[in-house]
């Protein structure tokens, strides 16, 4: 589980829908995308080697999941997909330069800040907190609870990593910490405010965080052995 001093990654993946044999099914409105965005009489090679990467990177073959998706950025270098698949592979590997460089290449092209989350963490990985901070806020409110969520626990490390823990648990209790239906970006932001409120020594909060995300799913983190050092 990502902690305020580390990063979320891990938490964003490409979706993959294999089947019996692990080989993933593209979507018509991606393979559309493809053959729109590739090389003249490349389409079908490219739908192939995207494919394959995506595959790759679902079997946690990273290296080669990298390789066959900088052959599929040379084969469509506006595809959105491409670039976003790619930015990705570069995040999961922690190659933290090339994965701002790939996202930041599909929110331009898309205009969409799905992504910013992810940017945000690989420039806090880069010890650049600030410039973190600013993807963070820049996100659109009309992003998936979830990928919000992901950016305001990216935020609140950020806001730790310059010092500033006070305002890093006010941003997260800014969220709603309470709702009828818990889903898994509910029990990261229980954990990293559990993480900052024990920082502070407000180990009473802390502990209530921690016994939170046990109570709901007590493999998903290290929430059973913080709480324990805890009482």
């Amino acid at each position: 589980m990502s902690t305020p001093s580390s990063h979320t990654r891990g938490s964003e993946r490409p979706r993959r829908d294999p089947d019996a044999n692990g080989q993933i099914h593209l979507g018509d409105g991606i393979v559309r995308e493809l053959n729109a965005s590739s090389r003249p009489g490349k389409g079908e090679i490219l739908v192939k080697v995207f494919t394959d990467a995506m595959t790759a990177y679902g079997d946690g073959d990273l290296d080669k999941a990298v390789r066959l998706g900088e052959q599929a950025k040379q084969l469509a270098l506006r595809s959105t997909n491409v670039r976003e698949f790619l930015g990705l592979a570069y995040y999961a590997s922690e190659r933290w330069k090339e994965a701002a460089r790939e996202l930041a290449a599909f929110r331009r092209m898309s205009g969409s800040t799905a992504q910013n989350h992810v940017i945000a963490d690989c420039y806090r990985a880069q010890g650049k907190p600030e410039k973190a901070l600013e993807y963070c806020d820049d996100m659109d409110m009309t992003v998936p609870e979830e990928v919000h969520y992901e950016g305001q626990i990216v935020a609140a490390g950020a806001l730790a990593d310059m010092g500033r823990l006070e305002d890093a648990v006010g941003r997260l209790l800014r969220l709603d910490l309470t709702p009828n239906e818990v889903s898994e970006h509910h029990l990261r932001v229980w954990y990293v405010l559990a993480d900052l409120l024990e920082r502070l020594g407000r180990f009473t909060q802390a502990r209530r965080w921690f016994q939170a995300v046990v109570d709901n799913d007590a493999e998903l983190t290290d929430a059973t052995e913080r709480l324990a050092k805890l009482r």
